[in-house]
């Protein structure tokens, strides 16, 4: 896969989790942390909503930028691999404490994505 095509995969997939995020706001919450109360809920499906729209502008930017300089995209690729292992530690961080539930397919996305785009962002 070309970096330019790995950054439009990874643009659309911000894009479409943010889209996702915020249409399910209240039932991802509810099964992140599936014993909160009703004030709870609400307060993180306030926090889930503002999460989402930074993941959709997030992917916005990567997509279009999928079709700068290729120095660019390589720069473009390391800040979303360290970006993406970022999020990928926090959320085993988050399991070690047992603070919420989150969905090891979520981890190993995050995690694949990290990887692969750090490869991309150093390869000649």
């Amino acid at each position: 896969m070309s970096p330019q095509i790995a950054l439009r995969v990874i643009g659309g997939g911000l894009i479409c989790q943010g889209l996702l995020f915020f249409a399910f706001a209240a039932p991802l919450t509810l099964q992140i942390f599936p014993g909160a109360s009703d004030e709870a809920v609400h307060v993180g499906t306030i926090v889930r909503r503002g999460l989402a729209t930074t993941s959709f502008l997030a992917g916005l930017v990567i997509f279009l930028i999928s079709n700068d300089t290729y120095r660019t995209i390589k720069r473009v690729l390391f800040g979303c691999g360290i970006g993406f292992a970022a999020m990928s530690f926090s959320m085993l961080k988050i399991i070690s404490d047992e603070a919420a539930f989150i969905p090891l397919p979520a981890i190993g996305i995050y995690s694949v994505v990290a990887l692969y785009a750090l490869y991309l962002a150093f390869q000649k």
